[in-house]
């Protein structure tokens, strides 16, 4: 035990002394002379992509579960997986039941019967309210028409396009009778009355004349008021129209109430009883054979022939395949990158020697949970063209997926600690000019996090200065 202390205050002793050395040393040291350097980098060119890295899988555009809707044994299975079939081609058949048609014909004989009841009871009576109702119909019609045209008889006959138009002929005709006139007593007058262009001028001049003359009784007319004669003409035809409307409309519900709706109910609710059956049993018989409800290829075949199958199993599963779609996770920190529109590269693990290109076409507006990470969901449909070769790309194939946010190839950069921003959104750079910082203002493209896109203000091969260095003597 004295061994171990006696050791301790050894190590105690020596730690003291190495205190105050040290101590001495650091107050009669003088101060390190600090010299400061600017750290600077060349303008350059080259390119700069803004993008965002997630994982996808390829997935269909559009898929359907197929299955008879009657229960039976499958007869035959039409297609096999891989098929392309269209909307309509019947894919798979049941077993024929024979009771389903005697059903349907059943039916068919029912709907039939019962029509032919309704129609008896019906069709006299409807003749004779449709018949009337045309009537109805063409009174109330003439009846507008003779209130637009009392109406319009509180105003002048025409509008002043109409009478100044009228007025305009009028002048004209006017014109064209002087002229005529004018032209016969310079070259005809003293002519033989025998002289047949004589004759023509003044068969022209009573041709003109009757247009002076009835371009001047339009004109006149416009500018009349309808006198009180007619406009009591038309009250009395607005009148008898009114009666006539009346009477008819009496006689149209003296007809509908000449049938006892409660009869009327019974006989239309047995015609609808037996359509429905009857749409039952066409539903059962079909039921017997699926038909494919759009264009698409066979994925998955689940029955097969001598099987029985109940109603609404799924039998087919029908995908449609005419473009290649990715389903696209992003974390969602880069939600600011799945846009629609945006490029994307895609490198599939199975060839991950070749990249695909897409683009966005779809974006879930609700982020997708997988415990506590959320992640932005989105579909990118690839472009056939960048394929170097007709592949195969089953559904479900995993990818690797990057989303183009921006790209800019053979542009001028500079590192992005050279920016200094200004506050209002415009940014400038410190450019070496002989040796000296000059603050030059710079027009900012893209930026990722080590670089930064000039648009305008740099040149290649100019110096921009990065930070400030401190370096020890």
């Amino acid at each position: 035990m004295k061994r171990y202390w006696w050791l301790f205050v050894i190590i105690l002793g020596l730690g003291i002394s190495a205190f105050f050395y040290f101590q001495g040393k650091t107050k009669n040291a003088e101060p390190e002379l600090v010299e400061e350097s600017v750290k600077t980098s060349k303008v350059r060119k080259g390119d700069i992509v803004i993008s965002a890295s997630g994982v996808g899988s390829v997935i269909s555009s559009a898929e359907v579960q197929v299955g008879f809707s009657s229960s039976g044994v499958v007869q035959e299975i039409l297609v096999e997986e891989g098929d392309f079939v269209k909307k309509g081609d019947v894919l798979a058949i049941l077993e024929d039941d024979p009771q389903l048609s005697l059903d349907l014909e059943t039916q068919k004989i029912a709907v039939l019967t019962e029509q032919a009841a309704y129609d008896d009871f019906m069709n006299n009576l409807d003749a004779d309210i449709a018949n009337m109702t045309i009537d109805y119909l063409n009174a109330k019609s003439d009846l507008e028409a003779l209130l637009t045209e009392r109406a319009t008889q509180n105003y002048r006959r025409c509008d002043a396009d109409y009478v100044i138009q009228y007025e305009a002929d009028y002048l004209t005709a006017v014109d064209n009778l002087a002229n005529l006139q004018e032209k016969f007593d310079e070259s005809f007058a003293s002519s033989d009355p025998s002289d047949l262009d004589r004759i023509q001028l003044e068969a022209d001049i009573a041709t003109a004349q009757l247009k002076v003359e009835s371009s001047y009784a339009n004109w006149q007319y416009c500018l009349s008021f309808p006198t009180q004669d007619e406009k009591d003409l038309v009250d009395a035809q607005i009148k008898i129209k009114e009666n006539q409307i009346a009477i008819l409309e009496n006689e149209i519900q003296t007809l509908q109430d000449g049938v006892n709706p409660e009869e009327a109910a019974l006989y239309e609710a047995k015609l609808a009883q037996a359509k429905a059956k009857l749409a039952v049993a066409e539903d059962n018989l079909n039921g017997l054979v699926i038909t494919a409800p759009m264009d698409g290829t066979i994925i998955k075949v689940s029955a097969i022939p001598g099987q029985f199958v109940g109603n609404n199993t799924t039998v087919l599963r029908i995908a449609d395949l005419s473009k290649t779609i990715l389903e696209v996770f992003l974390d969602e920190t880069d939600l600011d990158q799945m846009v629609i529109g945006y490029e994307a590269e895609v490198i599939f693990d199975a060839f991950d020697t070749e990249l695909f290109k897409g683009v966005v076409v779809a974006i879930t507006p609700e982020l997708v949970k997988n415990g506590n990470v959320s992640y932005v969901h989105g579909l990118v449909e690839l472009d056939p063209s960048s394929f170097s070769k007709p592949l195969n790309l089953p559904l479900g194939l995993n990818a690797s997926v990057d989303i183009i946010g921006g790209r800019s190839e053979n542009t001028i950069l500079i590192p992005i600690e050279s920016l200094r921003p200004l506050g209002d959104g415009s940014f400038a750079v410190f450019v070496l000019e002989n040796g000296e910082p000059k603050l030059r203002m710079v027009e900012v493209g893209l930026t990722d996090f080590t670089t930064a896109e000039i648009l305008s203000g740099l040149k290649v091969g100019e110096e921009v200065t990065t930070g400030i260095v401190e370096i020890a003597e």
